[in-house]
């Protein structure tokens, strides 16, 4: 069965500067989402299960059916994310595909290549028609592969003049775009077709 393919959007910003808003208003009719949760924010979101256990994860992953799940988990998190993305590639495949959320990826990954079952779903995971929405304060932080792999590029405000000249360079979006981002603004760069627009959000 040949499904469409999905994206990996990245999304860049300082802390409160408009990403996981964005983020919510882009899926706001998707049906099934996954999302890494570690500040327990989307857990408190109307419509999603929060889930705190593996257990708990996979039994709600391997549902078919619409369906929104958080996954907050403790103890050691890089560990915890392997096992995230690794139901979630999982799901993907064999269940319906889905939409997953990776909040505050520098938290769990570096900036070599992208670790263990992570580096699985972004390298293979679109073709599967699982949608990515990549989520980090400083991508000089984490991992380059998601990076590398992006269809799409939404960048708000930064939190320094080196993250600016880091992201322009990664992500071929002029420097001068990025600059004077106030919070809410972003820069939408379409790397598939070379397309980039300014919005701002409103609520």
């Amino acid at each position: 069965m040949k499904t469409q393919d999905g994206k990996l959007v990245v999304i860049s910003g300082a802390s409160r500067s408009g990403k996981t808003a964005w983020v919510k208003k882009a899926l706001d009719q998707a049906p099934r989402i996954i999302a890494w949760d570690p500040e327990d924010q989307w857990a408190q979101l109307r419509g999603f299960i929060k889930c705190t256990s593996k257990k708990q994860l996979f039994d709600c992953a391997m549902r078919r059916g619409p369906q929104r799940v958080a996954y907050v988990a403790g103890g050691d998190l890089k560990a915890e994310f392997d096992f995230w993305a690794a139901i979630v590639m999982y799901a993907g495949r064999y269940v319906e595909p889905v939409d997953a959320i990776a909040e505050e990826l520098a938290d769990v990954t570096t900036p070599a290549k992208a670790p263990g079952n992570w580096g699985i779903l972004i390298r293979r995971g679109l073709k599967r028609g699982i949608s990515i929405y990549a989520i980090s304060q400083r991508w000089s932080e984490a991992d380059k592969t998601a990076v590398g792999n992006a269809s799409r590029f939404v960048l708000f405000r930064q939190s320094s003049g080196d993250d600016v000249a880091y992201l322009a360079r990664k992500t071929r979006v002029p420097l001068t775009e990025i600059e004077g981002l106030k919070p809410l603004e972003f820069v939408d760069f379409d790397a598939l077709n070379g397309d980039i627009k300014r919005g701002k959000l409103r609520f």
